[in-house]
């Protein structure tokens, strides 16, 4: 299966100056994404993937997919902080507008494995990596068939990710079927791959609460370090009962004071048996009370908010 949580291959930045043609926005993530992109470019070649389904009334939040010329203010607006807010990715292709539009549009539902039908996400990146993945890694082959390329930004990492249509995939255009609904029926590989996407996504809002309040907590350790301990600590404390945000990001709150988890048990035994004391209903409350114990316990305050919420 796909590890949604593994940093981009180094070996990627050999596709860096690559031309994308297509740039597929997420408007579920990118507020107004129509009139933003007149903002940018006076005429944007586009297509709203909603229109023309059951789903037009729900165009607002569309994925929509643009067409992107070299120079395109998109591309530039892409590389400057699609890695960090995950609003859409690039794409390489052959195809023409309408069609890959069309090719898009059947995968905006699928079969799940239990037999109704879920609406697919595929316009978010960490989504489109799990389709995109070889099929024995949870991947949907034909989700990527008319892709030469893909660019997807990775806001944990701060990177991209950079993925090529596998040599035994048919030629763009090949050996596709045109039209109608995807025959995708999702298997529980890909679905395990992509309720993991919703556990990564919890941990990028971790990983941004400690670089807004506790930069110096993130300056002073290897990201890879940092993101090793808060999934550690998600995890922990999601099994002992800590399932909402703003519980998490009470905990995250406390390694911003203490470190990595397997220090706390000597330095803040309080925390440590608050985070093992199963909550109920009171998770969001007694998760505050950790993180104000860790915080009257620290040595030295830290830059920024104490608490978030």
């Amino acid at each position: 299966m796909l590890d949604v949580f593994k940093a981009p291959s180094k070996a990627s930045t050999e596709l860096q100056d690559m031309h994308f043609n297509y740039v597929l926005l997420d408007g579920s993530k990118r507020g107004e994404a129509e009139r933003w992109l007149y903002e940018l470019v006076d005429t944007p070649d586009y297509r709203n993937l909603f229109d023309g389904t059951e789903w037009a009334s729900l165009r607002a939040v569309s994925p929509i997919v643009v067409r992107t010329e070299r120079g395109n203010p998109l591309l530039e607006r892409l590389s400057l902080e699609g890695n960090s807010l995950e609003w859409g990715y690039a794409i390489a292709s052959d195809e023409p507008l309408d069609a890959l539009a069309d090719h898009l549009r059947r995968f905006i539902t699928v079969r799940h494995p239990l037999g109704y039908d879920v609406m697919l996400r595929f316009a978010d990146p960490t989504v489109a990596r799990v389709l995109l993945a070889a099929s024995g890694d949870g991947g949907v082959p034909d989700y990527g068939s008319p892709f030469a390329a893909a660019k997807l930004p990775d806001a944990l990492w701060d990177g991209w990710h950079l993925h090529t249509r596998p040599h035994w995939l048919p030629e763009v255009g090949v050996g596709r079927h045109t039209g109608g609904r995807a025959s995708s029926r999702l298997d529980e590989l890909t679905l395990n791959a992509l309720t993991d996407t919703d556990r990564r996504a919890t941990l990028v809002k971790l990983m941004q609460h400690l670089e807004t309040y506790f930069p110096s907590r993130v300056a002073s350790n290897a990201r890879q370090t940092v993101i090793r301990d808060l999934r550690a600590i998600m995890e922990r404390a999601v099994a002992h009962g800590y399932e909402s945000l703003q519980a998490l990001l009470h905990w995250c709150t406390v390694y911003g004071y203490q470190g990595a988890l397997s220090l706390w048990e000597t330095a803040a035994p309080n925390v440590y048996d608050l985070l093992h004391r199963w909550p109920g209903t009171a998770a969001e409350a007694q998760a505050r009370e950790a993180a104000m114990i860790a915080m009257s316990s620290a040595e030295t305050q830290v830059q920024g908010e104490p608490i978030h919420g």
